[in-house]
């Protein structure tokens, strides 16, 4: 493979949130410091060509800025997934993420906020409005930021239809995930949340009018990430298992990549953030 093709890592390095949704599969992993991520960014900028910060929830950590600050200063773009709360909240503290970014992803399963409070998508006893969302697009927007909604689709918000606000924020990019139940060890059980194929096709068809659209059930999801850990492992999200750290060693990006499974094909099909 060669390197820095266009590709896109996802950096979960802040493995915790301000919210609490029922099916949030992150783990809680040990973090390094400032400057140990540092290093870890630089050896990243030499395999890939974008970077998404994600989490948990990316805007509790006080890295976020300085890291992305650091991916671009070595070539990498920036990317960024969260559920909002922060920057509608504490917009100003965020500024300069604005002109750092080149897409923001919004994690929005429901507008409904008896639906968010059953999902535990909440901060405290605040639930983001439909009219916050929406705001907070526009303003993304207005940056010249890509936009992007991601929505997982479960047994809680199965009869919900999104296309009026979709088509009222106009996102350049909607991606609707089928709930995964990932092969690691959870601290709750959602079972219950699970969908099947036929269910989530069916949410799909209710939004068929979006052509933004990217649809991904638990097969598309499989091994079709790369994903890197708070302790700088790559994850593979099929078996479980992990590569060894690429933190304060000698070990390369690719080196630790031949310790997970991959599939390339899955990943060129679709949208890569």
């Amino acid at each position: 493979m060669l390197l820095n093709q266009n590709l896109t890592v996802n950096f979960h390095f802040a493995p915790f949130c301000n919210m609490k949704c029922k099916y949030c599969f992150v783990e809680k992993t040990d973090t390094y410091s400032l400057e140990e991520y540092f290093q870890v960014i630089e050896k990243l900028a030499k395999f890939f060509s974008r970077i998404n910060f994600v989490g948990g929830e990316p805007t509790t950590s006080p890295y976020l800025i300085p890291l992305v600050r650091k991916a671009k200063s070595v070539g990498l773009e920036c990317s960024m997934v969260t559920n909002g709360f922060e920057l509608i909240h504490h917009e100003n503290k965020y500024q300069e993420l604005f002109t750092l970014l080149s897409c923001i992803g919004i994690s929005i399963d429901s507008l409904d906020e008896k639906t968010n409070n059953k999902i535990g998508r909440k901060c405290g006893y605040h639930i983001i409005s439909r009219s916050e969302y929406e705001n907070l697009c526009k303003t993304i927007k207005a940056h010249g930021i890509k936009l992007k909604i991601n929505t997982v689709v479960s047994k809680l918000n199965l009869d919900e239809n999104f296309s009026k606000f979709y088509k009222s924020i106009n996102p350049d990019r909607i991606k609707l995930f089928q709930v995964l139940k990932p092969n690691n060890h959870l601290k709750q059980n959602y079972d219950d949340l699970l969908i099947s194929q036929e269910e989530f096709t069916k949410f799909i068809q209710k939004h068929s009018a979006n052509v933004q659209i990217v649809v991904e059930n638990n097969d598309a999801m499989t091994n079709a990430y790369y994903i890197l850990n708070s302790e700088c492992q790559f994850l593979d999200n099929k078996t479980g298992i992990k590569s060894p750290s690429i933190v304060n060693n000698s070990l390369s990006v690719e080196e630790a990549l031949s310790y997970i499974g991959f599939d390339y094909k899955k990943y060129s099909a679709r949208y890569c953030a």
